[in-house]
């Protein structure tokens, strides 16, 4: 028995909480990127975090720094919760490092 008994499964092998918790683990991740690539962290909240659940994870490469693809998924996760301030602040960010992308419609990102 693996405890997963009268558990129903919601797709990929998934129980809803295995799922809920994924969600709320990338959730945390995009939120820490976005206080980290905003010089809002500091030691304190790193092992704060670090001693959480899910530790401090980001959705990001910490040592190359955002790709493209980094920075479109925040925006578009921030998109979904209704952040539109940190939406703006990633979308800078998007365009300074990349320029090729200050005329990009979020269609084609999708």
């Amino acid at each position: 028995m693996d405890g997963t008994e009268g558990q129903e499964d919601y797709g990929y092998g998934k129980t809803v909480e295995e799922m809920q918790k994924e969600d709320e683990m990338l959730s945390f991740a995009y939120n820490n990127s976005f206080m980290f690539l905003t010089n809002k962290v500091n030691m304190d909240y790193v092992l704060e975090a670090s001693e959480s659940e899910f530790g401090f994870v980001l959705a990001h490469n910490t040592s190359i720094g955002p790709t493209k693809m980094e920075y479109e998924n925040m925006i578009l996760y921030f998109i979904e919760t209704e952040e539109y301030e940190k939406c703006a602040v990633l979308k800078k960010m998007l365009n300074t490092k990349y320029p090729d992308s200050v005329n990009e419609k979020l269609d084609e990102w999708l």
